[in-house]
């Protein structure tokens, strides 16, 4: 067996079917330590899902692959309200937000690594559409003995304003989430990934909605076996649900002081 290596792996874990994947790679074939990370969000609707399946993942990779028991350690947490502000990042966020739609979390969570002191936080965006679309020619790869990752490349940005992505290594860049089910059959974890949480808005029973963003992306990649079909009256709740999040977004973009 290999030996266990001393360099620690900083991943932003949130459950989903990327970010596990990652963190299962590392333990399970590159033997390597993992840090997981993972922002508490009062709003998000899925975090008693997405905080039970890495419990649960975890647990049965244990199990199964009794060498990673000291591998992952334990998650370090910050709630989402307490992350310290950051005007240049909140800025560059919404020159970025008016040129291209842009997720939330890039701005909060940009602030997050800067104030950890974090450039090398795992991002785990697979290949295609969102964040990737966007840096996809500002990126470059780099082999790094066991590994290999992208990052930003911050001598061919486009925008000034696309270094708030400096923070990040981006490990699964080149894959899709079929390749990622792929190799993890290969090495015998692809009944562990099952255990994975995708959904925002879970139903009152715990199951998927099959309306939000990452239900539609799971059919549309490949995973439609894992997301159920939504009833009419869950189809007119979610879209009441979307409009006043919208709203709320709104509002709060508006109360945010920007420098004169």
């Amino acid at each position: 067996m290999k030996e266990v290596c001393d360099f620690m792996k900083n991943v932003l874990w949130t459950g989903g079917w990327d970010s596990t994947f990652r963190v299962l790679e590392l333990a399970i074939i590159k033997k390597e330590v993992v840090q997981p990370h993972y922002i508490l969000d009062n709003e998000r609707a899925s975090t008693p899902q997405e905080l039970q399946a890495m419990e649960q993942i975890k647990e049965l990779m244990i199990r199964k692959f009794p060498y990673t028991k000291d591998l992952i350690l334990d998650h370090r947490f910050m709630n989402k309200n307490d992350i310290p502000p950051n005007e240049t990042i909140s800025q560059d966020f919404d020159k970025l937000l008016s040129m291209s739609h842009l997720g939330a979390q890039y701005e909060w969570l940009g602030r997050y690594a800067d104030s950890n002191g974090l450039n090398d936080l795992e991002l785990c965006i697979e290949n295609g559409g969102g964040l990737a679309s966007i840096i996809h020619s500002s990126v470059k790869k780099i082999d790094d003995n066991n590994d290999s990752y992208y990052v930003l490349a911050l001598e061919n940005l486009p925008y000034p304003e696309m270094k708030i992505f400096q923070y990040y290594h981006f490990p699964v860049f080149e894959l899709s989430k079929l390749q990622m089910g792929e190799l993890a059959a290969e090495y015998d974890f692809r009944d562990i990934m099952e255990h994975t949480w995708f959904c925002h808005n879970p139903r009152k029973n715990g199951s998927p909605c099959g309306m939000c963003t990452p239900c539609k992306l799971t059919r549309k990649e490949g995973l439609g076996r894992r997301v159920p079909n939504p009833a009419l009256s869950q189809l007119l709740g979610h879209y009441y649900k979307s409009i006043v999040r919208r709203i709320k977004k709104l509002k709060t973009a508006s109360r945010r002081p920007h420098a004169v």
